[in-house]
């Protein structure tokens, strides 16, 4: 352990009510990574040139609190917002992306600290969702976030966005079963066909999902006729199931 080595102004930057002297870069990601709202103030207050200051990732200030988890941080959710707006406030860019995938702050939001207040007040503050990869429908639906998926479609993300797959397959393929059924609810097209030709029906059948979970999306518009490109349909895939469960779904 080496928190009793830390020096003392180190140890004050982690509180939510410490300023923080001889502003750094070091100091300040660490201040905002910690949602440390009057540290964070303080450091740009003296130097605002920190402004502009990126981790090696290449995440700016704006990325990394948007991916703070104030839950998981045990501090009050204010702060997280307090962060956010003194960021936007002091000019940073609310769209900047970052990495390989173009990731935005609305992203971190959705993808990391999974904060509903939080992305909706970035959306508020001009954050548009097309900017954010896959809308943020495919975050939104690997942690079964209905909430989120719900605010992201009501600002415009598209639904049947393509990436390999669409977020409604996706969610279902991961088992996420909530995002999946709200992404259905809200016109999703559950006979979207993958690479294989496959769709929903086909790999809920091939994976013995629950049949009542196959009948629910039959009852949302899913055909168990389509083939795939074998010319092998759900229907038929069920029928040679020794379960005869899967094929009465259908």
């Amino acid at each position: 352990m080496e928190g009793c080595r830390h020096p003392p102004d180190r140890a004050v930057v982690v509180s939510p009510t410490a300023t923080a002297p001889r502003p750094s870069k070091a100091r300040l990601i660490e201040a905002v990574r910690a949602l440390d709202l009057a540290s964070v103030r303080a450091q740009l207050d003296v130097k605002p040139s920190l402004l502009a200051v990126t981790d090696r990732q290449g995440r700016n200030l704006l990325h990394q609190a948007c991916g703070a988890s104030w839950r998981q941080l045990q501090v009050p959710e204010v702060l997280s917002a307090g962060v956010v707006n003194l960021l936007l406030d002091r000019g940073i860019e609310i769209d900047e992306p970052y990495g390989r995938d173009k990731c935005t702050a609305l992203f971190e939001a959705v993808a990391r600290a999974r904060n509903p207040t939080l992305v909706k007040l970035l959306i508020k503050r001009g954050a548009k969702v097309a900017s954010a990869p896959g809308g943020g429908l495919f975050a939104a639906g690997w942690w079964d976030d209905v909430n989120n998926l719900e605010t992201l479609l009501d600002h415009g993300a598209r639904i049947d966005v393509v990436v390999g797959v669409t977020p409604f397959l996706a969610s279902w393929l991961w088992r996420r079963f909530e995002a999946a059924k709200a992404l259905a609810r809200r016109g999703a097209n559950v006979n979207y066909q993958d690479k294989k030709g496959r769709t929903a029906l086909h790999h809920g059948v091939e994976r013995e999902y629950d049949p009542a979970l196959l009948r629910w999306l039959v009852d949302h518009g899913a055909s168990p006729d389509i083939p795939d490109r074998d010319g092998v349909s759900a229907r038929l895939r069920a029928s040679r199931k020794r379960d005869k469960r899967f094929v009465l779904a259908l």
